[in-house]
């Protein structure tokens, strides 16, 4: 595989700001697709007033055609992840600011920015502070552990256990396979404290405020989920509506570290691995999201393009760069049936765990995977699907969700990029008569990764 330097799409300098008009600059901009995905098929032309086909297949209007691959990890294809990237940024500044059909009076509605973060699993090694100040790693502790070094930026024993022995891999493992469940939990207690405060019950805060949300899940360098959230609080009609008068920033600040302390989950009790309460870590952040720039609190575009920019990362701050490790046609398992998968030889991992084994991992990310591939084979545990996400460390959520009412959607963001696109290309061609009788119907079938093929006479 190609060095990210070496592709051609690589973007030169600073990116495009994502707070450009035009959408159609920004394409150009990202440059091409690392790794676009071929398509192989045909346009029809169709009278639509008959539904006569003008143009059928097997004519010069066949052909085989490329599509970005719309990865959204930076470090799989850049240029793709750069304008996912953007619209995350439109995606949570629209929920703070307005515009892409949110009202601008969202602006002064009490918002927050929060940070859960995981417990401890046990002690690692610190590397540098805030600002980038050197440190001291745990020059003496009470257990006896120890480092006294100084570790630079870069140095691969930071975020590494001071005892591999003693880390509770399993209880990291299973943190962030109930992440999930246990941000699901909590926005419930946040709408539960909400009403308590409001001397109402939980059914009836609808009535007087709605609760909306826009998260994006990190991994720290530990390898451990946590998250980071905007949370808005309107009206009962939703973005636009005012709240009930003492629903104000600060009740929704102590609601939210109400909820913070209520939350936990159960994991499922199996057989050398006993169920356990899992729950948000004692370091919470909880910030007011001011209107301007010049306020006392975060900006919106500032956590706004802090959001964005850890939407298109994944495990790799955890030094992990892997593909999905378990073998799809026994999902794990190594039988098909009462008989062993001819696929993976009983092993369960593609390719005979080849993989795995010749991955570059550190030593911390490699127990993590082992014991996440161990786990998830289990009776008990099977339906946290570890074997499934253990290239993922068990988290198996999505790394950037908002709410319905919160602001906008992807699709609705990528179908306005496409209209724009369509319409900048037919600047300056008023549609003809003919042009409006005909419909043009496509069918694109899957034909493989790379280089689109030549067509002579093709539509590329």
């Amino acid at each position: 595989m190609m060095a990210p330097s070496e592709y051609p799409g690589q973007l030169p300098g600073p990116e495009p700001s994502p707070d450009s008009p035009d959408d159609l600059l920004i394409h150009k901009a990202v440059g091409a697709c690392w790794h676009p995905v071929r398509l192989a098929g045909s346009r029809r032309t169709v009278d639509a007033r008959t539904g006569e086909i003008i143009a059928p297949a097997g004519t010069a209007e066949t052909a085989v055609t490329r599509v970005r691959c719309g990865n959204r990890r930076s470090r799989v294809c850049r240029p793709c992840s750069t304008i996912y990237k953007y619209d995350a940024y439109h995606l949570v500044a629209s929920g703070l600011r307005g515009g892409k059909g949110v009202p601008a009076t969202v602006a002064t509605a009490p918002r927050l920015f929060v940070t859960l973060t995981a417990p401890s699993f046990g002690p690692v090694h610190l590397g540098p502070g805030k600002g980038g100040r050197l440190r001291t790693c745990h020059s003496s502790r009470r257990d006896g552990l120890a480092c006294g070094k100084v570790h630079i930026p870069q140095d691969p024993a930071i975020s590494a256990p001071l005892d591999a022995d003693s880390y509770d891999y399993a209880g990291q493992v299973l943190f962030n396979a109930h992440a999930g469940a246990l941000w699901s939990r909590f926005t419930t207690e946040v709408r539960r404290a909400l009403a308590e405060a409001g001397g109402i019950s939980r059914s009836r805060l609808r009535e007087h405020a709605l609760v909306s949300f826009a998260k994006v899940a990190e991994f720290q360098g530990r390898g451990v989920v946590h998250f980071h959230a905007v949370i808005r609080l309107d009206g009962p009609d939703g973005p636009g509506s005012e709240a009930a008068p003492w629903a104000s920033t600060s009740m929704l600040d102590a609601a939210v570290h109400a909820a913070v302390a209520r939350t936990w989950v159960a994991t499922p009790s199996a057989k050398g691995c006993p169920a356990r309460h899992l729950a948000w870590g004692a370091q919470i952040d909880v910030r007011t999201v001011a209107a301007n720039d010049v306020a006392d609190g975060l900006s919106d575009a500032a956590v706004a393009r802090y959001v964005a920019k850890y939407a298109t990362k994944s495990a790799e701050s955890a030094g992990l760069e892997l593909p999905p490790l378990y073998c799809r046609s026994c999902t794990g398992t190594g039988r098909a049936g009462d008989r062993w998968c001819r696929l993976c030889h009983g092993h369960g991992m593609r390719e005979g765990g080849r993989v795995l084994r010749d991955a570059a991992l550190t030593s911390h990310a490699r127990r993590l995977v082992e014991n996440c591939w161990q786990l998830g084979g289990v009776a008990g545990l099977e339906r946290l699907k570890l074997r499934r996400w253990a290239h993922m460390l068990g988290f198996r959520g999505h790394f950037a969700t908002v709410s319905r009412s919160f602001s906008t959607t992807f699709g609705a963001l990528r179908a306005e990029r496409a209209a724009f696109t369509e319409l900048v290309e037919h600047a300056g061609s008023p549609p003809s008569q003919e042009a409006e009788q005909v419909e043009i119907v496509t069918g694109w079938r899957y034909a493989g990764r790379g280089e689109a093929l030549p067509v002579v006479g093709g539509r590329l």
